[in-house]
């Protein structure tokens, strides 16, 4: 692996393997990542999300969902008292699913909310083209999956509001020794993998900070 698929840099090295795949760490930004010959296709990837039993029926995915629903809240909150803004204000769950579950948990909330996922663009709306379209973007378990990682994080970033907050769920790494036995490394729809380092070099490139919530695995990037 050459390059960071992150911020570019050449140094990077061997973070570790399993029976699957190699893991690449880059010695500046702390990104590790998996190279593309690994990667599933996209049409694997789907059929393995179809496994999922993500829906308003599964408990524990509302649950789980809750959560950043409540962060989001929070953030709403935020960015009206910050811009003095209620009317228009519009979210984006970015990488929602087949069942826009927390689009449906916001707007129970009278939050006007957008789910788009690239897996399903067909059956949900797209993001509209034009810039600037959102206060909020909601991240839950996508950043991980991004493939060309860069230049999505720049498509999103185009489509936030000046001042807009990317809320974002990840789970993050504390040593890259520990690959080969993580959990979350074992997803193999997992192609990047972050330290707190590395988000906070995702939200510089992004001109925003990086920030923690309450909630070990949601992160704030304004």
């Amino acid at each position: 692996m050459a390059r960071c698929n992150l911020c570019g840099s050449g140094s990077v090295s061997l973070a570790g393997s399993d029976k699957h795949r190699f893991f690449y760490l880059c010695g500046d930004c702390a990104l590790v990542s998996v190279p593309p010959k690994y990667w599933l296709s996209v049409d694997d990837e789907r059929a393995r999300y179809e496994l999922h039993d993500n829906n308003m029926s599964n408990a524990g995915y509302v649950k789980f969902l809750s959560q950043v629903v409540d962060v989001a809240t929070r953030v709403v909150d935020d960015v009206v008292t910050d811009n003095c803004l209620k009317t228009g204000l519009k979210v984006l769950d970015f990488g929602c699913g087949k069942e826009a579950v927390a689009c449906q948990l916001l707007k129970d909330k009278s939050i006007d909310c957008y789910g788009y996922d690239p897996l399903y663009g067909r059956t949900l709306p797209e993001p509209v083209s034009k810039s600037g379209q959102y206060d909020i973007i909601i991240l839950c378990e996508v950043i991980e999956h991004l493939r060309d990682i860069k230049r999505e994080l720049t498509r999103i970033n185009e489509l936030l509001r000046e001042g807009g907050v990317i809320i974002l769920r990840t789970q993050i790494y504390e040593s890259p020794s520990s690959f080969p036995s993580w959990w979350y490394a074992r997803d193999l729809t997992h192609v990047n993998f972050f330290s707190e380092k590395s988000l906070s070099a995702a939200a510089g490139m992004m001109g925003k900070r990086f920030e923690k919530t309450e909630v070990s695995d949601i992160f704030l990037l304004r």
